[in-house]
């Protein structure tokens, strides 16, 4: 009776966290993870030392999402050995600044975080499109837009590549301009909002307004909001001036957006194997694609194809780990589309959940 009930339990908590994290698109795969570029002022052993520690420390922070993982005595020791984990290095000059790019073994880098209890958000993450209107001294709003050179926005750009967050801004061309407004991204008027983004299919949507408070130390902020799938997150970050909003803004939305999507390895936690049907794999290619895609999720351990026919396949996938986060990542990638069994159909010990494959020709 006791393993009837903790199949029940197991099978209803995929059901319900797949309605709670469900969503359409189909999250970012990020490059470079586990590489980092640092300006250097010469190729001297001392420099080149010195900028292996900062490409280091700067890993650390893209997959753990966490500054204070830096000062982890755990990771202040691999620190000193960092050689152990590096792969290989390289400069190169751009415009003028010569820089190293470091990069560093995925595996040690995680292992060292699970063997330490340290977050780990692997590199499966969610696509942001960015509206932002920011307000001038006389009162006139403007939505920021992809072709906009600004300093803020170059320094924008830049960050989010540091922390490997996925972002992108709209265009704000004809088709743009009729269906929204500032107003509209002052306001925080979701409807035209979301309508006008569906033409981008990003994961989400970041909205913010760029405002100036002259009365404050730091009178330059902005506040925002950011919604991914049933997701919502809120935060403000302040400066002297409006071109230094986007550092801090960066480090607040990866900490904000790690605490939801990273995971931790536990001692406590059990492995566990959770089998799911698929519909519509009617190719082989359709099988490699749903295979690779399950063994890049962090916390699954192994993937078994127990049965395959191009009507219905079995899978099996050993998660050593949070069964959260495998849920939340199938929901995020998207071509997996979990089959409603109707409110009439009762659950019982052999069921296991079923998915529709959307991953394409």
């Amino acid at each position: 009776m006791s393993r009837l009930l903790s199949r029940f339990a197991f099978i209803a908590s995929i059901t319900l966290l797949t309605m709670l994290y469900n969503g359409s698109a189909q999250a970012k795969l990020v490059d470079n993870l586990y590489a980092a570029e640092v300006e250097v002022a010469s190729q001297s052993n001392s420099h080149r030392q010195q900028a292996i520690r900062e490409a280091f420390e700067r890993v650390i922070l893209k997959v753990t999402g966490q500054p204070e993982s830096i000062e982890h005595e755990a990771v202040e020791r691999a620190l000193r050995s960092v050689s152990n984990y590096l792969i290989q290095y390289g400069y190169s000059d751009n415009q003028g600044q010569r820089t190293l790019t470091a990069t560093f073994d995925g595996t040690k880098v995680r292992s060292l975080l699970a063997e330490h209890q340290l977050p780990y958000w692997g590199s499966r993450r969610p696509e942001l499109l960015m509206w932002i209107v920011t307000e001038n001294e006389d009162g006139r709003r403007t939505i920021l837009d992809s072709s906009g050179q600004s300093v803020f926005q170059q320094q924008l750009s830049f960050f989010a590549r540091q922390l490997s967050l996925p972002i992108r801004m709209p265009l704000m061309d004809l088709t743009d301009s009729f269906t929204i407004s500032p107003t509209d991204v002052w306001a925080r008027f979701m409807q035209p909002i979301k309508e006008t983004s569906k033409r981008y299919g990003s994961d989400g949507l970041f909205v913010g307004k760029i405002m100036r408070n002259a009365e404050s130390e730091e009178p330059w902020v902005l506040d925002w909001s950011v919604e991914v799938g049933d997701r919502r997150l809120y935060g403000k970050v302040s400066a002297t001036s409006k071109d230094w909003l986007a550092e801090p803004l960066m480090q607040q939305l990866m900490a904000k957006l790690s605490s939801i999507y990273s995971v931790t390895a536990s001692d406590e936690s059990v492995s566990q194997t959770m089998a799911i049907k698929v519909e519509g794999l009617n190719k082989l290619q359709h099988v490699l694609a749903l295979e690779s895609f399950l063994k890049s999720i962090v916390s699954v351990q192994d993937v078994t194809l127990k049965h395959y026919s191009q009507s219905l396949s079995e899978f099996d996938i050993v998660i050593n780990g949070s069964l959260d986060h495998v849920i939340q990542s199938i929901n995020l990638d998207g071509r997996l589309k979990v089959r409603d069994m109707g409110p009439f159909v009762s659950m019982s010990e052999n069921q296991v959940q079923t998915y529709e494959w959307r991953g394409g020709n």
